[in-house]
Parts: structure tokens; C-alpha cells; sequence
């Protein structure tokens, strides 16, 4: 019995001598396999943040990326090793697992990816005023899952990342110029051009009001004895401190107090169009 236990051993330690050179060239190689990761990783980050318009996901992708050079790495030491059975079993449960969570997570694996690809071609940035669907709010956080946006009303709103990429929305400051309209009638009894003229010199005392396109006043239509005016300006909705609507309100104030200074007569009656609140 004793005799069995010897030769057991013996046996045990000739394998040992065997893989031996083996197991030490496997830690050569891995080590020298760390060290390349490692000056590929200072590659990717650096390349990466250039492009990348968030530090953290682009920091996150490149975890990523050197998680897989390690697996492939482990696999690889594995043959050195000559555990090439252990190698495919690993791969092969891994592929059989990656299926069965693919298939139960979809949804989250479709946003996870719409985040990657929105850390290189974003469509908009912190504090944009953007709308999806009905929801209209400003943007307060994105994640490489979901961005979230604050609304008029002060509610937050997750909207997953696959929804931008596949849906149309619309971003109102991505180019930091807005522009904003209201409708107003006056009798046809007034010089039309004079009326034009006084709104136009309003809307011209408003610093907020962006000079590079010049506000234009138009005629809609005449209807009733009214002649229906269009009033159009543009402004930058970062360069501006109104809110809500407050810039609006007052210019559309200011130009009644002319009007009515003027004595234009006026009936009792604004037409607002397309109004764009802004989240506080």
C-alpha cells in the first residue's frame, strides 16, 4: 500500500518536471502578453480621449478593449500550457452563455452599443434643449445606457440611447440659433408699412435679439377687415437668460405698448404659434 503511494508520487513529481518548462514559459509568456496590453492600452486611451467627447466613456471603452486582450491572452497561455481541452471548454461555455444573455438582454445589450456609438458622433451635448417624441427638456446626463433630459415642468425624463439613434429628434441649440415667432393683426385701416416699421425698431431694441439675421415682419393673410402679421426673429437660446418663454413674452408686450403708443388699432386678439419653452 505504502509501496502505491510512493510510485503515485514519484509519478505526480515526473509530470511536475515535464510541465516544468512549460509552466514557466507560459509565465514568460504572459507576462511579456501584460506588457503589450498594457502599451496598447496607453494607445487606445490616448487616441480615444482625442476624439471622444466624454472622458468617462471613452475611459469605459477602453476597459473594454484590454478585458479582451486578457481573455485572449488567458486562452492563449492555456495552449502554451497544453490544456488546449480546458481552452475549448472555456470557449465553448462562453459562447453558450454569451447566446442565452444576448437573447434574455437584448434590449439593454442594443442600448448599451447606441451609447458606444454616441460617445463618437453625439448629436448633442450637456444642457441642450432637445425634443424626442413629445418630450421637449434639457439634456442633464448621458450615460452609455440612457440620456436623461429635465423638462418644462421640472420632471426628469430616461430616454434609452437606442431611441436616439433610431428615432427622429430635434436639438434647438446645436448650433446655438433659434428662431421664434408670433402672429398679431391690425385693422386695415392702418398704414400697413408704418405698423411694420414700428415693429421692426421694437424688436431691434432687444440685445438679445441676434444680429446676423435681421427680424422680418410678414403679411399672412387679411381676414375680416385684419390684416394678420407674422413676426420673426432670431435669438440664442445659450445667450439668453429668459426662460420660458419670458423673452418672448416681453418682446410681444413691447410691441403692443408701441402699437397701442402709436395709436394702431389693434383687436383684441394674439395669435401665439410655436412657442419653445425652455427647461429650467
Amino acid at each position: 500500500m505504502e509501496d502505491l503511494f510512493v510510485e503515485r508520487l514519484i509519478e505526480i513529481y515526473r509530470d511536475l518536471l515535464n510541465l516544468l518548462p512549460n509552466f514557466i514559459f507560459a509565465i514568460l509568456f504572459f507576462g511579456l502578453g501584460a506588457l503589450f496590453i498594457r502599451l496598447i492600452k496607453k494607445q487606445i486611451f490616448n487616441r480615444i480621449v482625442k476624439k471622444a467627447k466624454d472622458s468617462v466613456a471613452s475611459q469605459f471603452v477602453t476597459d473594454i478593449v484590454v478585458a479582451i486582450f486578457y481573455i485572449i491572452l488567458t486562452l492563449l497561455t492555456f495552449r502554451v500550457l497544453g490544456l488546449s481541452a480546458v481552452t475549448q471548454t472555456i470557449i465553448g461555455a462562453a459562447g453558450l452563455t454569451t447566446f442565452i444573455i444576448g437573447f434574455a438582454l437584448k434590449d439593454i445589450g442594443e442600448n448599451f452599443l447606441a451609447g458606444i456609438v454616441m460617445i463618437f458622433d453625439r448629436p448633442f451635448e450637456m444642457g441642450d434643449l432637445i425634443q424626442i417624441d413629445n418630450q421637449l427638456g434639457r439634456v442633464i446626463r448621458i450615460s452609455i445606457r440612457e440620456t436623461t433630459i429635465k423638462t418644462t415642468d421640472g420632471k426628469d425624463v430616461y430616454i434609452p440611447n437606442s431611441d436616439i439613434i433610431k428615432k427622429h429628434f430635434i436639438n434647438y441649440t446645436i448650433d446655438d440659433q433659434l428662431r421664434e415667432n408670433f402672429e398679431i393683426s391690425v385693422f386695415n385701416s392702418n398704414n400697413i408699412r408704418e405698423v411694420i416699421n414700428m415693429i421692426l425698431e421694437t424688436l431691434m431694441t432687444f440685445n438679445q435679439i441676434l444680429n446676423t439675421t435681421k427680424p422680418s415682419v410678414v403679411i399672412k393673410n387679411f381676414e375680416n377687415g385684419t390684416v394678420q402679421l407674422t413676426v420673426l426673429y432670431w435669438y440664442s437660446l445659450r445667450g439668453t437668460r429668459a426662460r420660458d418663454g419670458q423673452l418672448k413674452t416681453e418682446i410681444m408686450l413691447a410691441v403692443m405698448d408701441k402699437l397701442k403708443e402709436q395709436k394702431v388699432d389693434v383687436p383684441n386678439q394674439i395669435q401665439d404659434v410655436n412657442l419653445i419653452q425652455e427647461a429650467t
